[in-house]
């Protein structure tokens, strides 16, 4: 009896920690976001040094318009999509790109944004930016508020 007890209690136990499971977004770095129409981001790049009016090498950027429609340059190809929000959980319809061919650094870093497109499921935000976070809560990008050129 007192065996069948113990197990019980392990059980009910095991259920209500199974309830209480953390979600990935629990953890990431950053606030929900509250609204992006009418904002513009481009890529956080380690390169600092980059020519600002460089107008053959922009930094990759997502401009967020009305009716969760989102469009940009990947470092190479234009795309645009929808997304959908909710609290932190964020993801990004199948984008449409255009198709040109550039330079072997530039489709690498393509390809690594199409991975963003593809793989996030997380949004936050905080007074540096926005971060794209996958499944599992890693961070897959960061991008920052879209600074002015004289490049158009």
């Amino acid at each position: 009896m007192q065996k069948s007890f113990i197990a019980l209690v392990g059980a009910f136990v095991m259920a209500l920690t199974g309830c209480t499971e953390k979600s990935p977004a629990d953890n990431l770095a950053g606030d929900a976001v509250k609204n992006l129409q009418g904002t513009s981001w481009q890529l956080v790049t380690a390169d600092s040094s980059a020519n600002k009016e460089d107008c053959e090498n922009l930094p990759p950027v997502m401009d967020f318009l009305d009716d969760t429609k989102v469009s940009g340059n990947l470092g190479c190809n234009l795309f645009n999509t929808t997304y959908t929000l909710e609290g932190k959980k964020f993801s990004f319809a199948p984008a449409a790109t255009t198709r040109r061919m550039c330079s072997p650094d530039a489709m690498k870093l393509e390809g690594r944004l199409l991975n963003v497109l593809q793989n996030t499921r997380y949004l936050t935000q905080n007074a540096a930016g926005l971060m794209f976070w996958d499944e599992k809560g890693q961070l897959l990008a960061q991008y920052e508020p879209e600074k002015t050129s004289s490049c158009q």
